[in-house]
């Protein structure tokens, strides 16, 4: 990539930095279940949170992320046959708010902050106050980022809208764009969701999939005559240093 052109990365949170499979060892413990059944329920929990915030967006409605990440694990319980309490339901929200980083995620962020031409974005569907509290625990927060959230537009990802607003939000920050304006083409979404980056990619953002699991690229929403594929597909967020740094 060229060095002399601000490139700026915006790297999405649950999936990707965070690994929200990690919550299936709280959820073992909270409620009493065995390794097979508490990853059986992380993995619903997730599919339903996720579901809320596209009906949500359907439907022309916004909620808070925190409140559907609640009531998707109230749902993904009910279905599992679980009697769940409000007191347990709170403990295992609030070990939400604390889920590991990918062992990938700090090395990549700090060797790629070190680029002058680089500009990093927190770029999440989650609130302030979940971002600040899941990332507060990390050595992600020693690395110098902005942060654009789904909050703030009161629109969740895939809308191609909260795309646009993030390239807007980079242009009318100093910090992120070194005083030039930055067209939706040096932005590029860095994301393990493939609905995250079909979104970008409709929105006109170059997107790099992480591929940690090596099982290709199989989504087929893009309609016919439309390329909402990966930009770059990697297997490990260390992999895209290779990508933007070039060595002598």
């Amino acid at each position: 990539m060229p060095a002399d052109t601000v490139q700026v990365l915006a790297f999405d949170v649950y999936g990707t930095l965070l690994d929200t499979s990690s919550i299936s060892t709280d959820i073992r413990t909270l409620l009493h279940l065995d390794q097979e059944k508490a990853d059986q329920l992380s993995l619903l929990w997730r599919r339903y949170q996720l579901e809320y915030t596209w009906r949500l967006n359907s439907m022309g409605h916004y909620d808070p992320f925190d409140q559907v990440t609640r009531r998707s694990f109230l749902h993904a319980a009910a279905d599992s046959r679980l009697a769940v309490d409000e007191g347990t339901a709170d403990r295992i929200l609030e070990r939400y708010s604390h889920l590991s980083p990918f062992h990938d995620a700090v090395t990549a962020l700090q060797a790629l902050s070190k680029q002058k031409h680089l500009k990093i974005v927190v770029f999440s569907n989650g609130t302030h106050q979940m971002i600040q509290s899941a990332l507060a625990g990390t050595q992600l927060t020693t690395i110098p980022y902005g942060i654009f959230l789904a909050d703030t537009m009161q629109t969740y990802k895939p809308s191609t809208t909260i795309y646009k607003d993030l390239v807007a939000h980079i242009n009318a920050t100093p910090n992120l764009n070194d005083g030039t304006e930055v067209p939706s083409g040096n932005v590029w979404l860095v994301s393990g969701n493939p609905f995250d980056v079909t979104g970008a990619r409709a929105a006109g953002l170059n997107a790099i999939w992480v591929d940690r699991r090596s099982s290709g690229w199989t989504d087929r929403i893009a309609p016919v005559g439309y390329d909402w594929s990966p930009t770059k597909i990697v297997q490990s967020l260390e992999d895209i240093v290779d990508i933007f740094i070039t060595r002598a």
